[in-house]
């Protein structure tokens, strides 16, 4: 995911989010006379011609704050314009490097709590980034709910939990409005039990009665509408199947998205699957967090990462005994 062919439209940045043994996140402030100047940042630069990303953050690193050495992992690539020039960034999760960091630059570093970050004024799409870094590699999506299998149900729900599921959708699309509230009233609870986010699949105001963490919308649903349905710190996420509707969802402000299908499903065996290639190709760098979802699983993860995907996300690969 980290050495992508050099794009002629964007500037590739390196990015290093440093996480210290506490959590804390290094952030640096842009100097005066800098774009963005007074803003904080996580510490990277520009890649030099001819080198690898990931030889440019350890070069950016070392430069700006004196750490080498560095051990991470990538998280997201995505390309933007929100500030003032196209950019596309390279984001690792920096956990081990030797050195400590300093503004070798004259820039002001700060340790800062994730929760704290809010009270930041941070350069333009650091939220994608901390997006990225913690949204979850796992998202279940649930079956339908049939009534008269309701023990074996709550029973696949309750293991997928146990297993470490932490992110779930609830998706009961044969239930009305009413039914399905009642069924989100019993599922929350134990969402909540296990820390788990539950996204719905209806509206702000079921999300704010029940206390979910949010909602996930079809591309139809997405493509209709004018603004982001829910209001932040909740999760707003997407379904696509192609590159006009990831566009879609990233335009309407969703948190993530999940692009399908990677394979042919059982649920939908006329549907033909993309593939990696073909998944890659259209996820490209958009500016979101992105899950493969359709035939996938647990042991499919490190394909998924390679292809600049979250994770993966699955209804019966997380469910029940399939995984977690």
């Amino acid at each position: 995911m980290d050495d992508t062919a050099p794009d002629s439209r964007y500037l590739d940045i390196a990015v290093g989010v440093v996480v210290d043994r506490d959590g804390r996140l290094l952030v640096a402030r842009r100097r005066p006379g800098t774009p963005g100047a007074g803003r904080w940042e996580f510490p990277g630069g520009k890649r030099e011609s001819g080198e690898t990303m990931a030889a440019c953050l350890e070069r950016e690193l070392g430069e700006e704050i004196g750490v080498v050495d560095c051990r991470g992992e990538p998280i997201i690539r995505f390309a933007h314009e929100q500030g003032v020039r196209p950019v596309r960034l390279h984001v690792w999760r920096i956990h081990r490097w030797r050195g400590e960091p300093a503004g070798r630059e004259g820039q002001q570093l700060r340790w800062v709590a994730p929760e704290a970050l809010a009270g930041l004024d941070l350069l333009p799409a650091t939220d994608i980034i901390l997006n990225a870094l913690f949204l979850p590699q796992r998202y279940l999506i649930t079956p339908d709910f049939e009534p008269a299998r309701e023990r074996a149900w709550f029973a696949g729900l309750d293991a997928a939990l146990a297993q470490g599921v932490r992110l779930l959708r609830l998706r009961a699309g044969e239930l009305d409005d009413t039914a399905y509230e009642r069924l989100t009233e019993r599922v929350a609870p134990r969402a909540a039990a296990a820390d788990a986010r539950l996204l719905l699949d209806r509206d702000a105001a079921m999300v704010e009665r029940v206390g979910a963490a949010g909602l996930h919308w079809p591309a139809a649903r997405v493509a209709a509408a004018a603004a982001r349905p829910i209001a932040r710190p909740r999760l707003f996420a997407a379904s696509a199947h192609d590159a006009n509707e990831l566009a879609a969802a990233a335009a309407l402000g969703a948190d993530f998205a999940t692009l399908s299908p990677v394979r042919a499903t059982p649920s939908h065996p006329e549907t033909l699957g993309l593939g990696w290639a073909g998944w890659a190709e259209r996820r490209r760098d958009q500016a979101l967090p992105v899950y493969a979802l359709g035939g996938v699983g647990e042991l499919d993860l490190a394909e998924a990462r390679a292809c600049n995907a979250q994770g993966v996300a699955a209804i019966r690969a997380f469910w029940g005994t399939g995984g977690g």
